[in-house]
C-alpha cells in the first residue's frame, strides 16, 4: 500500500469513528447541550464581566445573556471538538512516535481549546461592542484562524515527526 493511500484511510477511518463518537455524546445529550459545550460555556463568564448562561429553548446549546438580554448561542459547533478530531485525524495518519504522541496530542487539544475560547470571548465583546461586525468575525475571520492555527499544529507535528525520523 503506498504511503499516501494509507494516510487517506487512516484519516478517514479516524475522522469518521471520530466524528461518529461525538456524535453519540451529541445524541446522548440531547436534547440539552453535550458536555464538551457545557463545559466551554461555564468558562466564559470568568473572562466577561456581566454575562449569565441561560439554557437555550429547543435547541441543544446555552445562551449568553447580560442585562440586554440574549447577546450569543453557544452551540456544539462552538465548542472546537470538530477542529480537533480533524486535527487528531491528521495526527493519527501522520505516524509519530508514541512518546511524542502522549505529548503532543493533549497539548494539542488544550492549545485549540485556549484559542477557541479566546474567539469566543472575543465575539461576545463584539456583539456587546461592535454588533455590526459579529457575523462577519463570527461566520468568516474567526473559523478561518481557528482552522489556520489547527493548520500550524498540523505544521508542526511533520515536523516533529521529520526530527524523530533523521534522528534515528
Amino acid at each position: 500500500m503506498s504511503p499516501a493511500f494509507k494516510f487517506i484511510l487512516i484519516f478517514g477511518v479516524s475522522y469518521l469513528l471520530m466524528s461518529g463518537l461525538y456524535q453519540l455524546v451529541i445524541w446522548a445529550a440531547a436534547p440539552g447541550p453535550d458536555i464538551f459545550t457545557i463545559l466551554v460555556a461555564q468558562i466564559l463568564p470568568n473572562f466577561i464581566d456581566g454575562i449569565e448562561l441561560h439554557s437555550f429553548p429547543s435547541k441543544s446549546g446555552i445562551q449568553i445573556w447580560n442585562n440586554q438580554g440574549a447577546l450569543v448561542n453557544i452551540m456544539e459547533g462552538c465548542n472546537g471538538m470538530a477542529v480537533w478530531i480533524t486535527l487528531l485525524s491528521f495526527t493519527l495518519a501522520f505516524t509519530g512516535k508514541p512518546k511524542t504522541y502522549l505529548w503532543f496530542l493533549p497539548l494539542s487539544f488544550l492549545l485549540l481549546q485556549i484559542g477557541n475560547i479566546l474567539r469566543l470571548i472575543t465575539l461576545i465583546q463584539f456583539k456587546i461592542q461592535k454588533p455590526e461586525l459579529f457575523e462577519i468575525f463570527h461566520t468568516y475571520l474567526f473559523p478561518a484562524i481557528l482552522y489556520a492555527f489547527a493548520f500550524g499544529l498540523m505544521v508542526w507535528w511533520v515536523k516533529l515527526s521529520q526530527l524523530k525520523l533523521k534522528k534515528q
